[in-house]
C-alpha cells in the first residue's frame, strides 16, 4: 500500500464508514489516502485475540452484525463469512435470569403466569404489569447508562417499547446476523487491501491538511473545527476485562444487570460468540468484561450522543462551518454526531456520493 504519491481523496477514520468508503473510492480508480487516528484500524468495533485462550475479544464491547438490508449485506460479504451466531441477551433481576427483549418468555416467568399470544396487550395495558416491568427491566438499567436518578426516568419509556407476543427470545428482529468467521480485524484489512488505498495510523486529520482532493471525515465534528463553539456532549463506557479460570462463566454471550444498585450495566463473556471454534469453547478458561457507562468528558472515548436542545443547537453550528468547506464530507457515527449500527454505518456510506 505504499505506491501512492499522489491522492486523489483522504479518508479521515477507518471504522466501518471510512473503510467503506474509501473501497468505493479505490474501486472507482481513485487514489486514496486513509488517516486513521488510532494506532490500528476498525474503530471501535477493533478486536485482540487472546494468545491464551484463542478467545476474540471485543475491545470496545460487544460487536454483533445484524442487517435486513441486502445491499449492505451483499457489501460486507465481499470481505468475510458469517459464522450464523443469533444473538441472544439475557437479563439478571435481583439474581433470577429472564431473557430479553420483552415477550412472552420474560413476562410468563416474572408474573408466574402462562399466557398465550393474543392475551398479551391486553395483559401489558394493565398499569400495574406494565409498571411492575418498567421498574424491573428498565428504570434502573436506563439510570445507569444515561447518569439520571432512577427517579427520573420517565415510566411512559415503556409504552414505547416493542411487546412480541411470543417466544421469538433473538435479541434482533433482522434474520441476517452473525460474527465474521475470521474476526472483525480481518474484515477491515481485506477492505482496505486495494492497490489504490494507502493507508496511515496514527495520522489524526486537521483541517489545514485540505488540499485540494476531497476530505471524507468521519471524526468527531467539534474536533474538526477545535471545538470553537464548545465539547458536544456524549456518554462514555469504561470496561474491566478479567481472566476467569473456568470453561464458561454466565452460559451466553451478554448478560444485562437492570438494578440500579449494581454499578455495572452488563457482563460480557467473549467466548460465545464463536460457538464453531470447538477448541475456544471448551478451553478451561472465559475472558469476561464488565461494562460501565459513565459522564464523558474532554479526553474520553465518546460512545452515545446525549440528544437534547442544546446539544442539537450546537450540532447546528458545526454543520454550517462544515457546509463553508468546498470538497468535505462529514459522515460516520462520530462525524453525524448519531448513533450507528454497524449495517447502518455501512449503508450511510454506501449513499455518499463518489
Amino acid at each position: 500500500m505504499s505506491g501512492i504519491v499522489r491522492a486523489d481523496a483522504i479518508v479521515a477514520g477507518a471504522g466501518f464508514w471510512g473503510c467503506t468508503v474509501a473501497r468505493r473510492l479505490a474501486e472507482a480508480g481513485r487514489k486514496v489516502l486513509v488517516l486513521e487516528a488510532r494506532g490500528a484500524v476498525g474503530g471501535n468495533v477493533r478486536c485482540e485475540a487472546d494468545p491464551e485462550t484463542g478467545i476474540e475479544v471485543h475491545l470496545y464491547g460487544s460487536h454483533i452484525f445484524h442487517t435486513h438490508d441486502m445491499a449492505v449485506w451483499n457489501f460486507i460479504r465481499r470481505f468475510t463469512e458469517f459464522n450464523g451466531y443469533q444473538h441472544k441477551v439475557l437479563a439478571n433481576y435481583k439474581g433470577k435470569i429472564y431473557y430479553l427483549p420483552l415477550g412472552l418468555a420474560l413476562i410468563n416467568k416474572f408474573f408466574g403466569v402462562e399466557l398465550k399470544p393474543g392475551e398479551v396487550a391486553d395483559f401489558m395495558k394493565d398499569e400495574r404489569h406494565s409498571s411492575a416491568i418498567f421498574d424491573a427491566f428498565f428504570r434502573g438499567y436506563t439510570s445507569k447508562q444515561w447518569g439520571k436518578a432512577p427517579e427520573e426516568i420517565d415510566p411512559s419509556i415503556i409504552k414505547r417499547v416493542p411487546v412480541r407476543d411470543n417466544y421469538d427470545v433473538n435479541y434482533f428482529k433482522d434474520y441476517l446476523q452473525g460474527i465474521p468467521a475470521d474476526g472483525y480485524n480481518a474484515v477491515f484489512d481485506r477492505m482496505l487491501d486495494h492497490p489504490n488505498i494507502e493507508v496511515k495510523v496514527n495520522a489524526p486529520f486537521a483541517l489545514q491538511d485540505m488540499a485540494d482532493a476531497p476530505v471524507y471525515y468521519s471524526g468527531p465534528i467539534d474536533a474538526l473545527f477545535g471545538y470553537k463553539f464548545g465539547h458536544l456532549p456524549w456518554r462514555t463506557l469504561r470496561f474491566e476485562t478479567e481472566t476467569i479460570g473456568v470453561k464458561d462463566f454466565q452460559g451466553t454471550s451478554v448478560v444485562n444487570y437492570t438494578e440500579a444498585e449494581i454499578p455495572y450495566t452488563r457482563i460480557h463473556e467473549f467466548k460465545h460468540y464463536h460457538p464453531e471454534l470447538a477448541g475456544v469453547m471448551s478451553a478451561p478458561k472465559t475472558i469476561v468484561m464488565r461494562e460501565y457507562s459513565a459522564a464523558w468528558k474532554p479526553g474520553d472515548e465518546p460512545y452515545y450522543p446525549v440528544d437534547c436542545d442544546e446539544s442539537r443547537a450546537l450540532l447546528g453550528k458545526y454543520r454550517e462551518e462544515a457546509a463553508k468547506i468546498p470538497n468535505l464530507v462529514v459522515g460516520g457515527r462520530l462525524g453525524g454526531y448519531k448513533y450507528f449500527d454497524m449495517d447502518q454505518s455501512i449503508a450511510a456510506a454506501l449513499a455518499v456520493e463518489i
